[in-house]
């Protein structure tokens, strides 16, 4: 059931319903990808649901990249922003509440966050991860930049079809990327030939949405899953 505990109680059910979708998609050999891993939560289920796979950690602040290297030295940690493009560009790091940090700045729940303009590397996940690692799930929460980072994954999807599990709050936090909702519509459903649900829907099996359905969500929800049309867990 959905919790009445405003936005915290809410992130915290998207986090218990993303780590239920991990015991449900990966084995104990299974390979991920987490972008945008910050200090690690995330991170620490899917090695242990999958703790003789092999996992990929994207984060591009350098001090959280750091304690991921320190606590997780199996983890392949990628110091960089996913993008559709490798190479440098600007991050607005918020100091004062990073897991809001991205490429670009989006609306920010509270008034007067301190921001810093800092340049870090970006990366094609295409480019990233090997072409012989079989991707089985694919975790996102990039504050709105996460068209950019699915077409820099385009081939990897293609290829492996993993599930994805993605924060996307419309797009109104995408409005800086030059993104919209229609156009992450395009890329996964149309394009690749994806299903997206709801968490609770995906974890209750439920068919996948349509579009007016998407769009409904999108007015009381900002986590989604993508798989495979037909996929079953």
């Amino acid at each position: 059931m959905r919790p009445e505990a405003g936005l915290a109680g809410m992130n915290d059910w998207y986090d218990e319903l993303t780590v239920q979708i991990i015991e449900r998609v990966c084995s104990p050999t299974a390979n991920t990808v987490d972008i945008g891993a910050g200090g690690g939560d995330i991170l620490a289920h899917l090695l242990r649901a999958a703790p003789r796979g092999r996992h990929f950690a994207v984060e591009p602040l350098p001090e959280l990249a750091d304690r991921l290297d320190r606590e997780f030295p199996g983890v392949t940690v990628v110091r960089a922003a996913a993008s559709d493009r490798t190479g440098r560009d600007g991050f607005v790091h918020v100091l004062s509440n990073p897991g809001y940090s991205g490429l670009r700045r989006r609306p920010y729940d509270r008034e007067n966050e301190t921001l810093e303009d800092i340049v870090v590397d970006t990366v094609r996940l295409d480019e990233v991860v090997p072409a012989d690692v079989r991707v089985d799930l694919i975790k996102i929460d990039v504050e709105g930049g996460e068209v950019v980072a699915l077409r820099g994954a385009a081939e990897l999807l293609r290829r492996c079809r993993p599930v994805v599990v993605f924060e996307h709050g419309g797009d109104r936090t995408m409005r800086e990327y030059g993104t919209t909702s229609a156009d992450l519509w395009a890329l996964l459903v149309t394009e690749l030939d994806y299903g997206l649900h709801t968490l609770p829907g995906w974890l209750e099996r439920s068919p996948a949405l349509d579009a007016g359905d998407f769009a409904a969500a999108l007015r009381e929800q900002w986590y989604f899953v993508a798989d495979q049309r037909g996929q079953a867990w």
